[in-house]
């Protein structure tokens, strides 16, 4: 039992030394203007124990990039190219080795990072729903209305398909929603998250995996958001962010292009002009 001891002690000790201060989330953040990465660098070190981590460190390097409030902005780029890496330290999740995240003016800081993580609705590729009802899996804090829970669903394009169902709301949907296809556990995620009326919506491969009849729906009900929140969209498939204000192409931890849709495809050696014929 002595080397399961020593790897359950090695990880305390680690995550001890990564644990914020009680204090951490005190001051109220809130994003008008735009979401700054200015000169950020990011390293992921391996841990000393090689049973835990083998893989080898990945680098983010010199990031600078610009998400303007009410706008979509979105990564794109093959995997592992550092696109979630880069969400995470928007989200603050990690934090830079080097430059700065900044929400409108403010340096995003232990005083206020946690108040800024309140403010984030986050979609991820494979969705997590819990064997209770869709109520159960909607409901994250106890003073959300009856009518927030329906205009979340209807803001997601799930209503419809909600109102449907045996026991509509109150439809119990199985571990991890096996009673519900793929588009239609998306849409009650990105209501999920919609409910917590965030600053930032983040899209993380979240239609990846779906036909393109569910993905329609969904980029149909983004679509009907724009200008009402801030959203940024991380995808590899192009046809996903077609629609947005302004996209960053990451290759190799980079940002190797950045522009509007038509301003990129104009580029004839462009990377994202090459990935645009292979994908058509």
């Amino acid at each position: 039992m002595l080397p399961g001891f020593s790897n359950v002690t090695n990880l305390e000790t680690q995550f001890e030394s990564e644990a914020e201060p009680l204090e951490s989330g005190m001051e109220n953040i809130d994003l008008e203007k735009m979401i700054t990465l200015k000169d950020a660098s990011f390293t992921y070190n391996p841990s000393s124990n090689d049973d835990i981590v083998t893989s080898q460190p990945f680098t983010i390097k010199d990031i600078n990039l610009i998400i303007k409030a009410g706008e979509t902005t979105a990564l794109v780029g093959s995997s592992g190219a550092g696109k979630s890496t880069i969400a995470d330290l928007l989200m603050g999740l990690i934090t830079p080795d080097t430059g700065v995240l900044k929400v409108d003016d403010e340096i995003l800081a232990l005083n206020n990072l946690s108040a800024w993580r309140g403010k984030i609705g986050y979609v991820a590729q494979e969705t997590f729903l819990f064997n209770d009802p869709i109520r159960s899996n909607l409901l994250l804090d106890s003073q959300i209305s009856e009518g927030d829970l329906y205009q979340a669903l209807k803001a997601s394009a799930a209503s419809e398909f909600v109102s449907k169902l045996p026991q509509g709301l109150d439809t119990i949907i199985g571990d991890r929603g096996v009673r519900l296809s793929g588009g239609e556990r998306q849409r009650i995620a990105l209501a999920r998250a919609l409910l917590r009326n965030p600053s930032l919506l983040i899209l993380d491969e979240a239609t990846s995996n779906l036909d393109s009849v569910n993905e329609k729906h969904i980029l149909n009900a983004i679509e009907e958001l724009h200008g009402e929140i801030t959203i940024l969209m991380i995808a590899h498939r192009l046809s996903t962010i077609r629609k947005a204000d302004y996209i960053y192409l990451i290759e190799d931890g980079i940002i190797k292009e950045d522009g509007t849709w038509n301003s990129l495809l104009k580029m004839d050696d462009g990377i994202f002009r090459k990935l645009y014929n292979a994908q058509s």
